[in-house]
C-alpha cells in the first residue's frame, strides 16, 4: 500500500487536472482541495478507519465526479469494512429467506453500523422498510405465503431479481385473492418497479403460469431458445412439478443443443408423469439421434476424493 501511495501521490496532479473551461485560479484552487482530500483519505485508510476515508473520497468524487481512483478506493474501503461485519449479513438473508422481516431491518442496522453510507445497505434498508410495514412475518407456513417470501427474497437482495419478485407476487394473489397483503406488497414493488407492471403483457383472464408457458412457447417459435429457457425455469420455480414446462423447457435445450440437460429434464418430467407417451417418444428420438451427447454426465470429483482413489 505504501508503494502504491508514493505511485499515487506522483500522479496525484494528472488526476486534478483543470477541467473544461476552467480558469487557472480555479482549477489550482480545485487541484489543491482534492489533493487535499485525497491525502486524508489514505491517512484514515492506513489507520483503518475506513469511515472516514469513505467520507474523504466522497468529498472527492463531489468535486470531480469522474474520479475513478476515488470510486475504486471506496469500494475497497467498503469490502475491507464487509469483513468486520462477521456473521452478521449472513444472519441477515437468512432471516429475510424465513420471511422474519421485523428482525432482518434490526440485523442491518448493525451493518449500517458499520458502513452507514453503503448505498446497497440503504437501499435495502429502504425497501425492506416497506416490506416490513405490510407484513412483519410471515403469517403462515402455507404455500402461498412461502411463495411470496421466495419472491420477496430476490427483492430484499443485492443481486435483485424484481421480476421473479413480481411473478411470485402475483402467482400467490392469484392462488390466494382473498389476501389482501400480497396486493399491498405488489403495491411496493410498483412503486418501486413500475415498469414491470407497464410491460406486463398478460391478460386478465389468463392465469399467470399459464401466460409465462405461452410466452415461453412464442419464443421457441422465435428461435429465442435463451429467452424460453429463463421464462422456463422462472415457471419451474414457481411450479417445480409442472410438466408442460419440463417438457418446453426440454425442447429449447435440446434446439441449443444442450442434449444431456434436454435428456435430464425430459427424465425429471417422466418421473412426475409416468404414463405420457410422447415424454417417452422424446427420449426415444433423442437417444437414436444423439446418443453419446444424450448420456448423463458424470459427477465432477474433488481434487481431495480424486487423489485419495488408487491408480
Amino acid at each position: 500500500m505504501k508503494v502504491f501511495l508514493l505511485l499515487f501521490s506522483l500522479t496525484l496532479a494528472a488526476l486534478c487536472g483543470p477541467a473544461s473551461g476552467q480558469e487557472p485560479g480555479e482549477a489550482a484552487s480545485r487541484s489543491d482541495q482534492m489533493k487535499k482530500y485525497y491525502d486524508k483519505a489514505f491517512e484514515y485508510y492506513l489507520a483503518k478507519d475506513y469511515h472516514k476515508a469513505i467520507e474523504q473520497w466522497d468529498l472527492v468524487l463531489k468535486v470531480d465526479p469522474y474520479q475513478v481512483t476515488a470510486k475504486n478506493m471506496i469500494d475497497e474501503a467498503r469490502g475491507k469494512l464487509a469483513k468486520t461485519t462477521g456473521s452478521v449479513k449472513p444472519q441477515f438473508y437468512k432471516l429475510v429467506l424465513k420471511g422474519s422481516y421485523g428482525e432482518a431491518l434490526l440485523k442491518l442496522e448493525e451493518m449500517l453500523a458499520t458502513d452507514a453510507t453503503n448505498p446497497a445497505y440503504l437501499k435495502l434498508q429502504r425497501r425492506l422498510k416497506k416490506v416490513k410495514d405490510v407484513v412483519e412475518k410471515k403469517p403462515s407456513e402455507s404455500r402461498t405465503w412461502n411463495m411470496a417470501v421466495n419472491g420477496l427474497s430476490s427483492y430484499i437482495s443485492e443481486t435483485e431479481d424484481p421480476r421473479f419478485t413480481y411473478d411470485s407476487l402475483r402467482y400467490a394473489q392469484e392462488l390466494n385473492p382473498g389476501e389482501s397483503r400480497f396486493r399491498r406488497l405488489l403495491e411496493v414493488l410498483d412503486e418501486d418497479k413500475p415498469d414491470l407492471r407497464l410491460n406486463d403483457t398478460k391478460p386478465e383472464s389468463v392465469g399467470v403460469i399459464d401466460h409465462m408457458k405461452d410466452v415461453a412457447l412464442h419464443y421457441i417459435y422465435d428461435s429465442k431458445f435463451y429467452l424460453a429457457v429463463k421464462e422456463l425455469q422462472t415457471v419451474l420455480r414457481l411450479e417445480p412439478g409442472d410438466v408442460v414446462a419440463l417438457k418446453r423447457l426440454g425442447s429449447a435445450q435440446l434446439q441449443l443443443k444442450d442434449y444431456a440437460q434436454a435428456k435430464n429434464t425430459w427424465l425429471k418430467a417422466l418421473k412426475i408423469a409416468p404414463e405420457d407417451e410422447q415424454l417417452k417418444e422424446y427420449i426415444d428420438a433423442l437417444e437414436k439421434m444423439a446418443p453419446e451427447e444424450a448420456k448423463p454426465r458424470p459427477a465432477r470429483k474433488s481434487r481431495k476424493k480424486a487423489a485419495q482413489e488408487p491408480a
